[in-house]
């Protein structure tokens, strides 16, 4: 029997039905978007995760002392809300049957080689000096170079201030590292170096300057900041950024190659870094910033004992010699040993002591002071 596609057509509308090997296949649903963190009016906030299977979920995060539980409803999502928090930027994370997570649901993550955290930012009554503000906002370019130092291609970040590209003038440069298991990002994303300098340029507290974000992992692994080995680290660095880093920037940026306009500071490795690399170069830097960081009087005294027995000579190439430490930072004992150690030596220098431990919050503070002291006559 032959059918033609017409009577085909014409059974179908007499009801008769052809029926086809055809299996649709239902669309599992998806779960409703989560939104967190919410930040509430009155500064508390409420985190959420969706975890169904999970036996145990809590928060973990600097605005809080210990961990704090977290509540499942009937759609396997965990959530708490804490607070009243101070203002500020802060990190955290989720824990989750033992596991520490980021937040899914949240955009900003903290860059970091090791723990996976995310941020979340309190507003004061006040816009925060790292917080986005109208005023002129410099760029931020990702740029490579290569590492003759360590044998591969290295990533670093430089920050340009407004106006940069519509003129041709020689800024002042400063080097800026980060501290361990950081990677050259965290100093915009978590440190919000890039919106400090905006606002305090716009204020005309800071000097128009470009600033270098390098990635500071030596591949060495990890010495402890007291020991010996940590100096052979510190050297490698040294190498790094004096043979490597300032040639490709030099070579690519509008920076002054004057001595007195080039700084150096870091964070926790970062500061042990910089001190290290700026005495080990005192005829390139006039500037050093240790943020949470020191140098033990062993390392000093083996690698710059000419620089201590000769404090008056090192004095007049310093234009600034910046320590910043918090009263519970875990590096707070070494550190007073270090500024201890510069004054029975003569070394000037300036010191703030400030409450807190060994956090970003503290950074971001000790870098907003330094930028307003930074290439200032």
């Amino acid at each position: 029997m032959e059918l033609n596609f017409s009577r085909v057509v014409a059974l179908a509308s007499l009801g008769f039905g052809l029926i086809a090997n055809v299996t649709v296949h239902a669309q599992p649903s998806r779960p409703p978007q989560l939104q967190s963190p919410v930040v509430h009016s009155d500064r508390t906030v409420t985190f959420s995760v969706r975890a169904p299977n999970a036996q145990n979920v809590e928060l973990s995060g600097q605005f809080q002392k210990g961990n704090q539980p977290m509540t499942r409803d009937t759609n396997g999502v965990w959530s708490t809300t804490v607070g009243p928090i101070e203002p500020n930027l802060y990190p955290y994370n989720f824990v989750i049957d033992g596991v520490g997570v980021a937040d899914s649901a949240n955009q900003d993550l903290f860059p970091n080689e090791r723990f996976k955290s995310s941020l979340v930012e309190i507003p004061g009554d006040k816009p925060s000096l790292h917080s986005i503000q109208d005023v002129p906002h410099g760029e931020l370019t990702y740029a490579f170079y290569n590492s003759k130092t360590l044998a591969r291609t290295r990533p670093l970040i430089v920050y340009t201030p407004p106006g940069y590209r519509q003129g041709n003038t020689r800024y002042p440069v400063l080097y800026l590292v980060s501290g361990t298991t950081d990677t050259e990002e965290t100093w915009f994303k978590v440190g919000r170096a890039n919106f400090i300098l905006d606002n305090l340029i716009a204020q005309k507290k800071a000097v128009p300057m470009i600033l270098v974000m390098p990635y500071g992992n030596m591949m060495m692994g990890t010495p402890m900041p007291n020991s010996l080995q940590a100096a052979d680290m510190y050297q490698v660095f040294s190498d790094e950024l004096t043979r490597d880093i300032m040639p490709y920037v030099e070579g690519n940026y509008r920076v002054s190659r004057d001595r007195e306009k080039r700084a150096i500071a870091g964070f926790s490795r970062g500061g042990g870094q910089s001190l290290f690399t700026g005495f080990n170069n005192l005829d390139k830097f006039a500037w050093i910033g240790s943020y949470s960081a020191y140098l033990t009087p062993e390392v000093f005294d083996k690698y710059f004992a000419s620089a201590a027995s000769n404090a008056g000579a090192t004095n007049k190439k310093l234009k600034l010699l910046w320590l910043g430490v918090g009263k519970t930072d875990f590096l707070y004992p070494q550190t007073a040993e270090f500024d201890d150690y510069l004054k029975v030596k003569g070394l000037a220098h300036r010191s703030l002591i400030t409450e807190g431990g060994h956090t970003w919050m503290n950074a971001r503070h000790y870098l907003a002071e330094t930028l307003q002291l930074y290439f200032q006559p």
